[in-house]
């Protein structure tokens, strides 16, 4: 879990340059889908979710398979019913600290309440350049999720 961690920050330290982050929430429950492009990573992605969120308003959802940090990133939401919709302009896709591609795209992301006690579903979808999709559907254990930045 460390060297995930680590690369993750790394990943969110690209696109937001100076900005502090102010929650690094992780959510454990099942990555029902994770495609980038024409590859489908859903078989190898990771049960574990992470959402940095910093003081600039930007948030990144982080998903992990295959040795591969996926983050769907963007710095405008708003508050619809009991979910959040995100606004996406970038995927920032990694495997280390010299191999983090940023591609530019336009979707977004839908977050459900996780702190209602019950499974709730992150839904991120975007388009790029060309036809690429990239597409995260995640469902939490029901559990609340974990702040890692609580108490520093």
């Amino acid at each position: 879990m460390k060297s995930r961690l680590f690369y993750a920050m790394l990943l969110v330290a690209a696109p937001v340059g100076a900005a502090e982050p102010v929650n690094m929430l992780m959510m454990d429950g099942t990555c029902e889908t994770l495609t980038l492009g024409a590859e489908d990573f859903s078989a190898q992605c990771q049960d574990q979710v992470m959402q940095m969120v910093y003081d600039t308003g930007r948030a990144g959802l982080y998903a992990f398979a295959d040795g591969l940090i996926v983050t769907f990133s963007g710095a405008a939401d708003e508050i619809v019913g009991e979910e959040i919709h995100q606004v996406l302009d970038q995927v920032l896709l990694g495997r280390g600290e010299a191999d983090i591609r940023t591609e530019k795209v336009r979707g977004s992301c839908v977050f459900e309440n996780p702190y209602q006690g019950v499974a709730a579903r992150f839904t991120c979808s975007a388009a790029g350049k060309g036809e690429a999709r990239y597409e995260l559907v995640f469902v939490t254990d029901g559990k609340a999720p974990v702040d890692r930045l609580a108490g520093d």
